[in-house]
């Protein structure tokens, strides 16, 4: 994580098209164009399923928010499939913002996320 940005987002591919966007640090005005860019960098490499980490996520705000919103939409142009395994803080504001889940599938806990992609047919 930069000192800088405050946040660090980095890709961990998996085998068959799938990948781990492992987000830590806070996410706001200064750092949410990186998130996305992550997500962008994701749809480039044609990869199918993708777990958002963020258990480390100590802190987000409506940037932050209107980022997963525009890295989901270029996820599902792609045709694939998102798990989020969102740290308390990011569950909670996520919770408090869209009554309704962001993101369909939504996991506490790693093992969970990465068995609902190898389970998908």
């Amino acid at each position: 994580m930069s000192a800088e940005t405050g946040m660090s987002a980095r890709i961990d591919e998996l085998p068959d098209g799938a990948a781990i966007l492992v987000l830590s640090g806070e996410i706001d005005l200064a750092t949410a164009p990186t998130m996305v860019s992550r997500f962008q960098e994701l749809a480039d490499r044609g990869l199918t399923e993708v777990v958002i980490d963020a258990r480390e996520v100590t802190f987000i705000d409506s940037t932050a928010i209107h980022g997963l919103i525009e890295g989901k939409r270029i996820i599902y142009e792609k045709g694939s499939m998102i798990v989020l395994v969102p740290s308390q803080q990011v569950r909670r504001v996520l919770e408090l913002v869209f009554p309704e889940p962001l993101f369909a599938a939504r996991s506490d806990s790693m093992d969970e996320a990465l068995a609902m992609l190898s389970i998908r047919e």
